[in-house]
């Protein structure tokens, strides 16, 4: 690589990444829902067309979807990745049925970067005239798209758990492990929606997750288990799937809970004190005196003023039980809580600005010194400005008796003694 496209990558690459990445970021924000919904039209289509197969004898049961960026056909203008449903043998399937998903809007950034790269180009004065090709040019755009592929992955991964509930997909003949991956053709990917048919000895499973192996525990599907009381506290559960699981009265202290979904668990009197939580979702879970105290679960980008990744959905208590829940500390701006039941739950010094409380009663809620600046309630509604928020004494969690100021400087200190640790 030459110097002077070491440094055009430097000055001019970067920069204008950044600045062209955070205003597409914006733009995905503003129209999430409707490229959500036109992903669910496809999936259902897709799978249509899978069941015609089925019927017919053309295909078995399904095991992998697979969703493949085709570099090659970016520059020719086309932004398609190839689908492709296989059986349990996945990429050994003979006879994998093949289709495509139009991700265009993922990609328009490209045209833009490029139209700038060339305008520095042909700018008089240029230092970098002459000394960069077309091909260079190329060759760096090819690496860009790597960004969009990001927000392909990110919507997929936000979709599987609705995608899955349409009718098609429900009557298709399945296997009993099932896998949605989002990559480049025949080459890495990544899992964005998992089942596991085989609940496995709880017992084991319990084993498993004490060796604390390190990367082991994202990505995963938990399912079908009963794993009440555990400490799983320190843990990586970035992307893991748990369904139907008890974990009762279990610890998930300061824990990597990025995209973690959640659906029809018992976790009540759970601690999940300092935890990162970002686009955590949890569907029709019972949480009833969990403890959430300083954890970390806002939307949107970690700094909005620098792009490295698409930003974080919002967390998603929506449907909950979370009565007599205590966040204290809690970062949950953009917050969503629409119909979840939060009788004696306790908001102190919480910032939910943005957070989404509609359909939900909050007539005894304490909100007490939280942030609520664009923050969502019915008509009418009205809750309880008490005193002072204290955390709530219970029989063994006397760690966090403590004043909301003793609170404060305990999360600060403990927060700057993990930062990185799960980077």
């Amino acid at each position: 690589m030459t110097t002077a496209l070491v440094q055009f990558k430097q000055e001019i690459v970067i920069p204008l990444r950044n600045q062209v990445m955070l205003r597409f970021e914006q733009m995905y924000q503003q129209n999430r829902e409707r490229l959500k919904e036109e992903f669910l039209r496809h999936f259902a289509k897709q799978c249509e067309c899978v069941l015609d197969a089925q019927k017919i004898g053309e295909h078995g049961a399904v095991g992998h979807v697979t969703y493949s960026m085709l570099r090659t056909r970016l520059m020719d203008g086309q932004a398609l990745y190839l689908t492709e449903v296989a059986d349990e043998t996945w990429l050994f399937d003979p006879s994998p049925i093949e289709g495509e998903y139009d991700a265009s809007w993922a990609f328009g950034y490209l045209d833009v970067m490029l139209a700038c790269w060339e305008e520095e180009l042909h700018r008089p004065g240029s230092l970098y005239a002459g000394s960069i090709s077309r091909p260079d040019l190329e060759h760096i755009l090819l690496k860009e798209a790597e960004h969009g592929h990001a927000y392909v992955t990110n919507l997929i991964h936000l979709a599987m758990p609705e995608a899955v509930q349409c009718e098609s997909f429900i009557h298709l003949e399945k296997c009993p492990s099932f896998e949605v991956r989002v990559g480049e053709y025949l080459d890495v990917s990544e899992s964005v929606y998992k089942t596991n048919g085989d609940p496995g000895d709880e017992s084991e499973m319990r084993k498993w997750l004490a060796e604390r192996f390190e990367g082991a525990y994202g990505y995963a599907a938990l399912e079908h288990l009963d794993l009440a009381g555990g400490d799983y506290s320190g843990m990586d559960f970035r992307y893991t799937a748990f369904r139907d699981v008890a974990f009762g009265g279990a610890q998930f202290e300061a824990n990597n809970l990025l995209n973690t979904v959640w659906e029809q668990c018992d976790l009540t009197d759970t601690r999940w004190n300092s935890s990162q939580m970002y686009g955590a979702r949890f569907r029709k879970c019972r949480m009833v005196g969990a403890i959430f105290h300083g954890i970390e679960a806002r939307q949107g980008l970690a700094d909005p003023e620098i792009w490295e990744i698409p930003g974080f959905h919002p967390v998603s208590f929506a449907g909950t039980d979370l009565r007599e829940a205590d966040f204290v500390l809690a970062d949950l701006q953009g917050a969503d809580f629409t119909g979840a039941l939060l009788e004696g739950t306790v908001f102190g010094v919480c910032n939910l600005a943005d957070a989404d409380f509609r359909g939900t009663d909050v007539s005894r809620v304490d909100f007490t010194g939280s942030r609520l600046e664009g923050a969502q309630m019915d008509t009418g509604a009205s809750c309880p400005i008490q005193g002072r928020p204290a955390a709530r004494k219970r029989k063994g969690l006397e760690h966090i008796d403590r004043t909301i100021e003793d609170q404060l400087a305990y999360f600060m200190e403990r927060n700057l003694q993990q930062k990185g640790r799960m980077a």
